[in-house]
């Protein structure tokens, strides 16, 4: 491998030898002198002024033309707010390798002093490894909760029952926030992002091809959640204000604010959300038993209140015009009170045996808090280095009671069980990591890094039976468990340009996993000590006319989670039961993709096979008719799709942007026996846009994801309607945005398992949400003029804000 790896080097630097192209390279300042990071520079064929290349400057205002050949060209640069420029026309000969233009200055607009800046993004950009949401542009997705955003993006399925996300119908999702991987349970990202208010979030980046420099981990890819910032000079910011209703008053705040002035800045964010929730659960479940068919229904309304406080507060200070240190501090506090009534029922042969009536109540605290020091120091322009170091606090804690009242057929009263069950788990991450990228050659950039995760988690669960006088612990339900895992990491990426229509993304990571699972009585329960390498692969080739065709490649890993493994129990009736699987095995995925570009019309192609494959399934005593759900392990999965993005400009005032998904997947899965499952299904999102009279505009929205399946599971078809109303107003810094959700009230999960030849009958719905009207009322206040302004990139990932 380690020949391998070379071999690769040097083919790749010995492919960059054979061009002699020339760069242009030059600077964009103010009048005043203040680099404008971000200005557009563009480089035009004199005779006609046709577009050869365009590009935009960094931080430093520095902008570059790679592998430009002999000729005459014109350069133009522009800016929000200033007046464009163009420079007489440049010479390029052969005989120089870099042509420098100097400082091209541009002065502010005469109405610059009245006029601010606002431009809109399009809700959907997609881009060689990602799809990017700008939620803060969207109409309908104000006044929702961020969960609620990600079930109406286009290939994103939420299962809240099984705490699991899908990108294109595959599991195995991570989440990252502000660029930074979020490291809580699956479970405990979704309670997070049920109760994170919309109008904190700038946009939401699908990333189903993560490049080297990401972690490994994560068979369907990286949802990236980008928070509100801003990084112009003075002080600034905006807040959001909602009120709505849905199953109950639903209430948010949201806050940023940014203060930067010499080498200093300054900034945060503070949200905050209260909702009351109604929920339905139904399940039903059976099984053939000594010829008897037992079966049992089970009804619960839960009634629940949730509030979420989530803080983020960051110091950045340029120590000189090269280095860059900087602090950040995050946290949130959640807090669900439910409480539930649950009516089950047992029958024989279709006969009522016994009824039970479940009250539950429930305490659910979660509390997470981090800090992040970042040193960045530039080399000279394009060579750089990043240190990071990240402590993660996680605690979670979950007290739960049951009063259970057992009836007969006729409505007897039997007997009564008074049960409760606590879950407290702690979690503390220290992560160091390292990045260094480098214009090695006119043509080539490299980057590497290494990074080191250390994780230290205790999960305590107890489950009690009140005896009279005493409460008695049940010890088949009880446990202590202890994990304890370390992940090495480090990675190298090579991007070379081999000329202005071809160029090539190619990377390799090795990560080496040491997990250890133990219990006071078992040390060693999981024991596992693995390396393997990711390669990763990207070539784009452009045609003329706006379209491009991209070829990529990944191999990517899922790890199993702590809940995942440890063998604890959590009961929602006393027959339906969730645990997890000591035995699980990490899965791995090799992924294809061909895309096709015509101008803003995108189709793509992907494939994806898993061994082993890990899914949620679902065991049924053939006894007792108790069900039992946990992750296990399948042979193999195979997953197909086509997608399609299709905007339309239909006239001035109306846009549509669409999103279109043909899949096909098959599973070898296992329950008494061996069981493959294949299927097809379909996926469609619109989003109508209009633009109306005194900056009033209107937003339609649909999605629906026809029925599907995974593992031993499928799932009926779901979507939603909705629609919404927005009005700018106070020179266009405050907005008024009416919004109404699931119009058709048809947003609901049914999904079953059924395979009567194995004794498996079963069939679960939930409802969390209906028909739901907010207001939202957002204001910009503080300096929005268009000035110069400083980023810098984080240990994480290059042009993203800092966060956790």
């Amino acid at each position: 491998m380690k020949k391998m790896a070379t071999a690769f080097i040097i083919c790749l630097l010995l492919a960059n030898s054979s061009f002699s192209q020339v760069k242009i390279t030059g600077r964009v300042h103010s009048t005043e002198g203040v680099p404008l990071a971000r200005a557009s520079v563009l480089l035009l064929n004199p005779r006609d002024s046709t577009l050869i290349k365009g590009v935009v400057t960094d931080q430093s205002g520095v902008f570059g033309f790679d592998n430009i050949l002999p000729g005459t060209y014109l350069i133009s640069a522009s800016y929000a707010g200033f007046d464009p420029v163009y420079l007489l026309p440049v010479e390029v000969s052969a005989d120089k390798n870099l042509i420098d233009v100097g400082v091209i200055s541009l002065s502010p607009t005469s109405e610059l002093a009245t006029v601010t800046v606002s431009a809109k993004k399009p809700l959907y950009e997609v881009k060689i490894d990602r799809m990017v949401i700008n939620v803060a542009t969207a109409i309908n997705f104000t006044g929702i909760s961020v969960l609620d955003v990600l079930q109406r993006s286009p290939g994103v399925v939420v299962n809240r029952i099984n705490n699991s996300l899908a990108i294109n119908g595959k599991d195995g999702v991570i989440i990252m926030i502000n660029g930074k991987r979020n490291y809580m349970d699956m479970a405990a990202i979704l309670e997070m992002l049920a109760a994170m208010p919309s109008g904190s979030i700038e946009k939401i980046e699908i990333i189903t091809t993560p490049p080297a420099k990401f972690d490994a981990e994560g068979n369907a890819g990286i949802i990236n959640i980008v928070l509100k910032t801003n990084d112009q000079f003075g002080t600034n910011g905006s807040y959001t204000l909602t009120t709505g209703y849905n199953t109950g008053s639903r209430n948010a705040v949201s806050m940023n604010i940014n203060h930067r002035q010499g080498k200093i800045n300054l900034y945060g964010n503070y949200s905050f959300s209260d909702a009351h929730l109604e929920q339905r659960w139904n399940i039903y479940h059976a099984v053939y038993n000594a010829g008897n068919f037992n079966e049992n229904y089970s009804a619960d309304d839960r009634h629940g209140n949730m509030l979420f406080n989530n803080i983020r507060a960051g110091l950045d200070y340029e120590v000189n015009n090269k280095t860059v240190v900087g602090v950040l501090f995050t946290g949130n506090y959640r807090k669900w009170t439910m409480t539930s009534n649950n009516n089950a029922q047992l029958l024989v042969n279709g006969v009522k045996d016994t009824a039970l009536t479940i009250l539950n109540t429930e305490l659910h605290t979660t509390l997470y808090g981090g800090a992040n020091l970042n040193f960045q120091h530039t080399f000279k322009h394009e060579e750089k280095i990043t240190f990071n170091a990240d402590y993660l606090y996680y605690s979670d804690k979950n007290p739960n009671s049951y009063l259970n009242n057992y009836n007969d057929a006729k409505g007897n009263f039997l007997y009564s069980e008074n049960v409760r069950s606590s879950k407290n788990t702690p979690l503390r991450f220290v992560i160091l990591a390292a990045d260094f990228s480098k214009k090695m050659l006119k043509n080539t950039d490299m980057e590497s890094g290494i990074k080191l995760t250390n994780s230290d988690m205790t999960n305590d669960i107890s489950v009690s039976n009140f005896l009279q006088p005493n409460w008695i612990v049940d010890t088949s339900l009880s446990g202590i468990h202890m994990e304890k895992e370390t992940i090495a990491a480090a990675y190298s990426t090579f991007t070379v340009k081999f000329s202005e229509k071809n160029s090539m993304k190619a990377g390799l990571r090795y990560e080496y996993t040491h997990t250890n699972l133990s219990s006071p009585s078992e040390p060693d329960l999981v024991n596992r000590k693995y390396g393997s390498f990711f390669p990763s692969f990207y070539f784009l080739h452009s045609f003329k006319e706006g379209s491009s065709i991209n070829l990529t490649y990944s191999r990517r890993i899922y790890r199993p989670s702590f809940s995942d493994l440890a063998p604890w129990v959590i009961f929602l009736d006393p027959k339906t039961f969730q645990t997890g699987n000591p035995f699980l095995q990490p899965s791995f995925t090799d992924a294809v993709g061909l895309s096709y570009t015509l101008k803003n019309y995108i189709a793509s192609l992907s494939y994806s096979y898993y061994s082993p494959s890990m899914i949620n399934q679902p065991k049924l005593d053939s006894t007792t008719n108790k069900l039992v759900t946990s992750t296990q392990n399948s042979k193999n999965a195979r997953y197909a799709s086509l997608d399609l993005t299709l905007p339309f400009t239909l006239a001035r005032w109306w846009n549509m942007q669409n999103t279109l998904s043909f899949n096909w997947r098959e599973a070898n899965a296992f329950y008494l026996s061996p069981v493959t499952t294949r299927g097809t299904g379909y996926y469609f999102n619109t989003v109508q846009s209009f633009i109306l009279p005194k900056d009033f505009s209107v937003s339609i929205s649909g999605y629906y994801n026809s029925a599907s399946g995974w593992g031993l599971y499928t799932f009926k078809g779901v979507g939603s309607f909705d629609a919404g109303m927005q009005k700018k107003f106070g020179k266009k810094r405050s907005t008024l945005t009416f919004n109404v959700t699931n119009i058709l009230n048809n947003d609901k999960t049914i999904m079953s398992a059924a395979i009567p030849s194995q004794n498996l009958l079963l069939t679960e719905r939930f409802l969390y949400d209906r028909t739901g009207v907010s207001v939202s009322f957002t204001h910009n206040f503080g300096i929005d003029k268009v000035k110069g302004k400083r980023e810098r990139a984080t240990g994480d990932e290059d042009e993203k804000s800092r966060g956790y």
